[in-house]
């Protein structure tokens, strides 16, 4: 898994600058207080700035992209995280879990992580057809994808959807199972590739206070017209 394909009709509905990479040599366990700190920070943080972070041009164009594919409504994930924690604080789950939410937070930015340990091939952020589906994480119910929604596979695996819900899928979340991990930031119209992987290395930097074994490597991006990869998907 060495590089990010992406078709040319997700790249016109504003995302420009994708951004992943690989996260190897974690250790993932449930106990995570090395990031107490930042925790409390993020928390105070959000408390008093969370409409200064979203207000800004790099966060409210994430609208601009589920507008595009037909979800006008649809709150992106990075405002998801912030509005939870202005009302509960931050949700914890692992030490790894913690420290991409604390990245994508700071910055009102969207971010998926997904166990990739079992997975290989390059990654493929495409237009949906229709139909398909996955079972969001902390989802009971499976989501089904309407033709143009933004998905993002590996090895003809669905990770991640970017329509009716902007969710990751539950059968790829991070474990204490897992190896390694990749971690994505698809932005929008605003968001540079240096914004991208500065969100991307942030969490890497907070994954490495309680992983400091880690390894982190950004995978190369093209582009490629639909239907050119989705023949290349679909080869052994």
């Amino acid at each position: 898994m060495d590089r990010i394909v992406v078709t040319e009709d997700v790249r016109q509905i504003g995302i420009k600058n994708p951004v992943g990479c690989l996260i190897n040599g974690l250790d993932v366990r449930s106990e995570a207080t090395k990031l107490d700190e930042h925790v409390t920070e993020l928390e105070r943080k959000i408390d008093t700035k969370s409409e200064e972070i979203l207000s800004r041009k790099e966060v409210t164009s994430y609208h601009d992209v589920f507008e595009a594919v037909g979800h006008p409504g649809q709150e992106p994930a990075g405002e998801q995280l912030i509005r939870l924690i202005e009302e509960q604080g931050l949700n914890r789950h692992n030490n790894v879990v913690d420290a991409y939410n604390i990245a994508s937070a700071e910055r009102g930015m969207g971010l998926g992580m997904h166990d990739v340990t079992a997975l290989s091939g390059d990654v493929y952020v495409h237009r949906a057809s229709g139909g398909e589906r996955i079972l969001p994480i902390f989802h009971e119910k499976p989501v089904q994808a309407t033709a143009g929604d933004v998905l993002h596979e590996v090895d003809g695996q669905i990770l991640g959807i970017l329509g009716p819900v902007d969710r990751d899928a539950g059968a790829y979340r991070v474990t204490e199972a897992t190896e390694q991990a990749l971690l994505l930031s698809l932005g929008n119209e605003e968001t540079s590739e240096e914004d991208n992987r500065a969100v991307c290395r942030r969490a890497y930097d907070l994954i490495c206070e309680t992983c400091p074994d880690a390894t982190l490597t950004f995978l190369d991006v093209v582009t490629q017209d639909a239907a050119d990869a989705d023949s290349v998907a679909a080869s052994p």
